[in-house]
């Protein structure tokens, strides 16, 4: 009986040696074939992404990155015109989720991420909020999400509101603070503006009554630069404004008495839609291997842990990673993703198209002028 016990755990363990062995030797030859390749060209959204790809030149000599940044309208349309024009120049693809999703995703011009993730520490699900991997596309493989940006979009006038007396959204719609809130015009189309109605509009706590009554009732005061809404928040004009909480933490640290709710102060939750952190491969990249390369150092602890060092702002903007074995430190408690936090997936398919809140928010404001 010993015997047999001893042979099935030898049997076990040189196994699972054998698998790990074989792990390790495709993920070296996938190494020095992207050393073959020497290049790797990736085209992103403006942000710190320069620093975090010399540090994966540092990782891995004998790559050269290449980077090519705009808004994610004008590299869209910059790679369908060099497709169409038979010139696959991009490997990876970086940025915001709606532009893969919208573009790259409809044109099926991707090619899927996950059977590129080789290593253990980036397929563990585990190792990620809500123990699993997170995809903005329908199919759940082709649009990474690995930034956890917990958002909100509420500011207050610190001299005229306390916040203290704000426990859910629907506090926002109390009678004292009619003629008092601002917003950016929701005809100014913006990441912000847009992902903000989305989750009061697919939030079963909120929904088109909450959206209705907010722009039907509180008789709100319209910009279209979000830079004006903080000034007259700053100066008092309004005591409560929306869609404008990059500005107003800005005007924050200016000294000026105004704030931001964290995505954690409202009872119904928050919500999540990457600004920066999502990974899409196009199709017949030039540099496949450095490619695959690059996907997995980037979701691995030591390249999330860079993204997350690079990508955040301290008092200004927070951009954590999912992945839950990265240090949080450096994020306030108010903007980490928890197992208990109600957070809504804007990125996701079901969330992203903001066309019926803003029906709704049409229908609400009727003849308004603004």
């Amino acid at each position: 009986m010993i015997v047999i016990v001893f042979a099935f755990l030898f049997f076990s363990f040189s196994t699972a040696l054998g698998q790990e062995k074989g792990w390790e030797k495709g993920w070296n030859e996938t190494v020095a074939a992207a050393r073959k390749e020497g290049k790797l060209t990736v085209y992103h959204t403006t942000g710190p992404f320069e620093p975090l790809l010399r540090e994966f030149e540092k990782r891995y000599p004998g790559i050269k990155t290449s980077a090519v940044v705009g808004r994610g309208n004008q590299l869209s349309q910059k790679i369908l015109a060099e497709r169409r024009a038979n010139r696959y120049l991009v490997d990876v693809y970086l940025g915001a989720a709606g532009t893969p999703y919208r573009v790259f995703y409809e044109a099926k011009i991707l090619d899927p991420v996950s059977p590129l993730l080789v290593l253990p520490e980036v397929t563990d699900p585990t190792k990620w909020f809500g123990r699993e991997h997170h995809y903005a596309d329908p199919e759940g493989k082709y649009i990474y999400v690995y930034e956890g940006t917990a958002r909100s979009e509420v500011t207050y006038n610190r001299k005229l509101v306390n916040p203290a007396e704000f426990k859910s959204f629907w506090d926002l719609l109390n009678p004292r603070w009619k003629g008092k809130i601002g917003a950016i015009d929701p005809k100014v189309t913006g990441v912000a503006t847009s992902t903000a109605l989305s989750f009061f509009y697919y939030n079963q706590e909120l929904g088109p009554k909450f959206l209705t009554r907010l722009f039907k009732d509180m008789d709100l005061i319209f910009s279209s630069d979000t830079r004006q809404l903080s000034d007259w928040l700053s100066v008092g004009k309004i005591a409560l404004a929306f869609f404008n909480a990059t500005e107003a933490a800005t005007a924050r640290k200016q000294g000026l008495p105004v704030d931001v709710f964290p995505p954690s102060h409202f009872k119904e939750g928050t919500y999540g839609a990457p600004r920066q952190g999502t990974i899409s491969l196009i199709q017949q990249a030039p540099h496949p291997n450095a490619s695959k390369l690059f996907v997995n150092w980037l979701l691995s602890r030591e390249g999330q842990t860079l993204f997350q060092k690079f990508f955040t702002v301290p008092e200004e903007e927070y951009l954590p990673s999912m992945r839950l074995d990265v240090s949080k430190e450096e994020i306030p408690a108010a903007y980490r993703l928890s197992e208990g936090t109600k957070f809504l997936p804007i990125y996701r398919p079901e969330y992203i198209d903001p066309t019926p809140a803003r029906k709704v928010v049409e229908e609400a404001l009727g003849g308004q002028k603004r």
